[in-house]
């Protein structure tokens, strides 16, 4: 059973300035909850009990907000990746040592979903190195991949969600610094499409759809 998770927070949030001029697009908010704050909610609700977070521009202010954990009871460990961008592979191969060698959530901060993980925690990988997440393409973006009998092939008719479950073997397998160019070469990589609300949180127009669609 799968008890930790890892929260891909780093990222420098450009497209959204001026917004995250002064704040790590991780805690902007929608609703009453910031974005890191709903992913960690979502996780702790179906039973995670570790979170690892890695930060990078302003990360001291994700630090200062989430704490240790305790106020949503479970346990959070903070990895400072420093001022600049080491890439999404790479950050977990930071904290590898943190899973003990067995498998984890992955999931990206900057996304917004009614997607529930609780499939993805119980799911068997098997002879896998990957499951992750898929939706239909949306129209800002071109699509990362096509599936074929549940397996990743490289295309362009659904778009990776930023949702996964991941082996530890993966990241010591491939030596690639972003997860994207990983998951275009692992063969064994394994995927659902979901057909729920889902959004990429990449823009200042984006944010406020998002907004405004939880005002109706």
């Amino acid at each position: 059973m799968v008890t930790k998770a890892m929260i891909l927070a780093s990222g420098r949030g450009e497209r959204m300035m001026p917004l995250t001029r002064d704040l790590p697009k991780p805690m902007l908010k929608i609703g009453n909850v910031t974005l890191i704050e709903d992913k960690i909610i979502k996780l702790s609700e179906i039973g995670i009990q570790d979170i690892i977070i890695n930060t990078g521009y302003l990360g001291e202010y994700i630090r200062d907000h989430v704490g240790d954990g305790s106020k949503f009871g479970i346990r959070i460990t903070i990895s400072d990746e420093g001022s600049q961008p080491i890439g999404t592979a790479e950050g977990v191969r930071k904290a590898l040592d943190y899973f003990d060698s067995e498998n984890f959530i992955l999931v990206n901060a900057d996304i917004w979903t009614n997607y529930s993980f609780i499939d993805l925690k119980r799911y068997d990988l098997k002879d896998s190195l990957g499951h992750i997440i898929l939706t239909k393409k949306p129209d800002y973006q071109n699509g990362d991949f096509n599936l074929s009998n549940n397996l990743l092939e490289t295309g362009n008719t659904f778009t990776y969600t930023g949702i996964g479950l991941y082996s530890p073997k993966l990241f010591v397998k491939h030596e690639d610094r972003d997860l994207g160019i990983i998951l275009k070469k692992e063969k064994s990589i394994t995927a659902d499409v979901y057909s729920g609300m889902w959004d990429d949180i990449g823009t200042p127009e984006r944010l406020k759809n998002a907004r405004d669609e939880i005002s109706m």
